[in-house]
């Protein structure tokens, strides 16, 4: 028997239409694509052009000390490595090696100058035999003094023999032993003798002085020799080249025996005690460049002071040629010829200004003109005014405050554009 018809029932559950969970997907996907789309839109609608935010780069404009310099590069030499040259024609022989220490006044090369040599024995010689002349010449002026003595001496002879001649003529002419005739003529010897005697003195003195000024003529003949053959041998004395510091062997600049002319450079002897920084400046800062300005040279990692010591006058390949000297350099640190660096040179200091990192920005429109964001996510075109530079910021003297943010990448894309759009 059968009870009810219970157990034959079933549980009809109501479906739900698939339209409507298929709609809330499409609207939700709508929500979204409204959201991210709508700046798109609406620059589309005003016409703003959009720039993906990634292409760009932007910089905050900050307050603070703007150093004004330059970046420029160089290279390590030694404030002092004279470079030694051949005082004569010869062949050389170098005594020392590139590398090895030298002290001052070490020999680190010699010239051998057969002509040299030549020329010295001939001036040995030369002075030899003019030594002997004068020698000669003081025997010559002997015999001469001794032959005028002697007419002096007969000179005052004759001149006592008419004094007593004149004596006895005068007794005989008083007693009228002989005639006034023979009296005058006594008169006459007398004063004949004594002529002859005053002009024999007269000739020893003359010729004694031409004597002395022969022999002065003779002495300085032979110093001016002398004079020449100590030139000679201060020339032998250079053959051999010797070290003006204490340093380091350079370069050789000639072979071993090689046969040189004069005035060849043969090598480079380096001072290590004192390095100096030389820079090539581009020629635009060239009126700029003053002695005793700043410089930050940054070798091997580190930074070292420094200050310009010199500057060229001369402008080669558009560079100037800058000498540093370095200050205080860190013993820690090994220093080589040639070694390249970097350097930074300071012209001026300004404190508290406006300034932004600078960038490919300050080449449109000659720098006037930059992009500044604003709050609503759009970039508007604004005038500026900018200062003096430094390697890494450009001061802004007007058009920008504080805190503001700019694009200082390049704005090629931007087809001057007075407002843009940033994009994700």
């Amino acid at each position: 028997m059968i009870a009810n018809t219970s157990g034959q029932d079933e549980q009809i559950v109501a479906k739900r239409s698939p339209w409507l969970k298929n709609g809330i997907i499409v609207f939700a996907i709508m929500t979204i694509c409204i959201v991210f789309l709508w700046p798109s839109f609406t620059s589309w609608r005003d016409g703003v052009k959009q720039v993906d935010m990634s292409k760009v780069v932007t910089a905050e404009v900050v307050r603070g000390d703007l150093i004004r310099d330059i970046a420029v590069s160089g290279k390590l030499v030694a404030a002092n490595a004279p470079q030694l040259y051949s005082t004569e024609s010869g062949i050389v022989t170098l005594h020392v090696k590139p590398g090895d220490q030298v002290m001052l006044d070490d020999a680190v090369a010699s010239i051998a100058s057969p002509e040299l040599t030549a020329l010295l024995q001939q001036q040995r010689a030369r002075i030899t035999q003019m030594e002997i002349d004068t020698k000669r010449g003081l025997l010559a002026d002997k015999e001469t003094e001794l032959a005028l003595e002697g007419a002096l001496g007969s000179a005052l002879v004759a001149l006592n023999a008419a004094k007593r001649e004149k004596q006895r003529a005068d007794l005989s002419f008083e007693k009228q032993v002989i005639s006034q005739v023979e009296w005058a003529e006594a008169q006459d010897s007398l004063q004949e003798a004594q002529l002859l005697y005053s002009h024999a003195k007269d000739n020893v003195d003359l010729t004694r002085e031409r004597l002395q000024f022969e022999q002065q003529i003779r002495a300085n003949a032979v110093n001016a020799e002398k004079l020449v053959l100590a030139e000679l041998e201060r020339r032998q004395h250079a053959l051999i080249i010797r070290s003006p510091v204490d340093g380091v062997v350079g370069n050789w600049l000639v072979a071993q025996k090689e046969n040189v002319a004069s005035s060849k450079a043969l090598m480079t002897v380096v001072d290590l005690s004192q390095y100096e920084a030389e820079l090539t400046v581009p020629e635009f800062y060239a009126d700029e460049l003053q002695v005793s300005l700043p410089v930050n040279i940054t070798l091997s990692g580190q930074t070292i002071n420094a200050q310009i010591a010199s500057v060229s006058p001369e402008i080669e390949n558009n560079q100037v040629v800058v000498r540093a000297q370095l200050i205080g350099t860190p013993t820690n640190l090994r220093l080589r010829q040639n070694q390249r660096l970097n350097a930074r040179i300071a012209f001026e200091s300004r404190e508290d200004v406006l300034m932004v990192k600078r960038g490919a920005f300050l080449q449109f429109e000659n720098g006037t003109q930059a992009y500044r964001l604003n709050d609503d996510g759009r970039v508007y075109k604004h005038p500026i005014t900018t200062g003096v530079s430094s390697v890494e910021y450009v001061e802004i003297t007007q058009g920008l405050a504080a805190g503001d943010h700019i694009i200082v990448s390049a704005y090629d894309e931007f087809n001057q554009a007075d407002v843009l759009q940033l994009t994700q």
